[in-house]
């Protein structure tokens, strides 16, 4: 009966030792679980037919509750599971964004000082818009080589850059133009919650 009842939480685990012993009993964290998890839920019948004043009540938040928690974990699952999947692209992008905003406001600052370009674009939706997609491509490229497609990636956001603030129409460049549409459109939605 105590081989029995030690399956419960124990797995036998064959072994190389040369004294003699084939098998060692090691804790499986699974057994375990499954345990407290079987004693939480008798607990919880328990405590809903013999504790509680309305047990359909009881069990129907208990259930409700186990959906929501279910749903949560299976959440938090993906997304962990996801990330650590894309973890080597997710800081590329990050770097890479840091990387090219910090550019982007050092050529904004260069060109307006030089008087090269009046104004220089450095906020609204726009900017944030093309930040992300410049730092989206290049991610990838953040891998601590430095190679001709990286010089010629760097030449494209640089041309990027400096082409979306010259001005065109309004004495404005393209951002800024992008950015009034984008109020026009977002003036057009009531917002009010």
């Amino acid at each position: 009966m105590g081989q029995q009842l030690k399956k419960l939480f124990f797995d036998k685990k064959l072994t190389d030792s040369g004294k003699g012993i084939i098998a060692t009993w090691k804790t499986n964290p699974w057994k375990i679980f499954g345990v407290l998890f079987s004693l939480g839920i008798l607990g919880i019948i328990v405590y809903g037919f013999l504790f509680s004043g309305n047990p359909n009540n009881f069990f129907g938040n208990v259930v409700f509750y186990a959906i929501v928690i279910v749903i949560a974990i299976a959440v938090i699952y993906i997304l962990a599971s996801s990330a650590l999947k894309f973890r080597k692209l997710i800081v590329g992008f990050l770097i890479a964004f840091i990387l090219i905003f910090v550019f982007y406001w050092a050529l904004g600052l260069v060109f307006t000082y030089a008087g090269l370009i009046k104004d220089w674009h450095l906020g609204g939706y726009s900017l944030f818009i093309v930040l992300i997609a410049l730092a989206g491509i290049g991610a990838k490229r953040i891998d601590g080589n430095l190679d001709r497609a990286d010089v010629m990636y760097g030449l494209l956001v640089f041309l990027i850059l400096c082409g979306i603030n010259i001005p065109i129409a309004n004495n404005v460049g393209f951002l800024a133009n992008l950015d009034n549409l984008i109020g026009k459109i977002l003036g057009l939605v009531p917002l009010n919650l």
